[in-house]
């Protein structure tokens, strides 16, 4: 995904017992993704800057920059209430359905512009960057809808160090 996204949109779906994660662009361009409860075991320690499985930091913290709490401030207090705006003319990109994630790959992680990409089991995925401009919104979005699913993943969901992202 090349291009800058400016709304995310996660909401659980009772029928399917999963989440949809949609992403739209500045120039319209529309991702849609299911995440399923398993998907989300994954995802949120990635989104906390540790390894899925084994729990280990993605990143040397030793050779980060430490931030205090002052520096977080931005990234806790954006505004996550407006609607989800569907553009007029959408274009997507990976088809008008959602695919159905269910790998998570990263990319350049000892870089400054480390990505992260969720793939479905064959075909084209969402490549995205992984910052804390994108993450701190996204962890938090898709909290709110794994809390309005009530499902029990027994971990921490709070927005990440900004440390742990550089």
């Amino acid at each position: 995904m090349s291009d800058q996204i400016n709304q995310i949109q996660a909401t659980f779906n009772a029928f399917e017992d999963r989440i949809l994660l949609k992403f739209k662009t500045l120039n319209d361009h529309v991702y849609q993704a299911w995440v399923t409860r398993r998907f989300c075991k994954l995802l949120l320690p990635a989104l906390h800057g540790l390894h899925p499985v084994t729990g280990e930091p993605l990143f040397d913290l030793d050779n980060t920059a430490s931030s205090d709490e002052a520096d977080d401030k931005p990234q806790l207090m954006g505004d996550y209430s407006n609607e989800y705006e569907a553009p007029e003319n959408p274009t997507y990109p990976l088809g008008e359905e959602p695919i159905l994630l269910a790998k998570i790959r990263f990319q350049d992680l000892d870089k400054e512009l480390a990505t992260f990409i969720l793939e479905p089991h064959k075909g084209q995925g969402l490549i995205l960057p992984f910052h804390p401009d994108l993450i701190g919104p996204m962890l938090k979005i898709i909290s709110e809808a794994v809390a309005n699913a009530e499902w029990d993943l027994g971990q921490e969901m709070g927005v990440p160090k900004s440390q742990m992202l550089q």
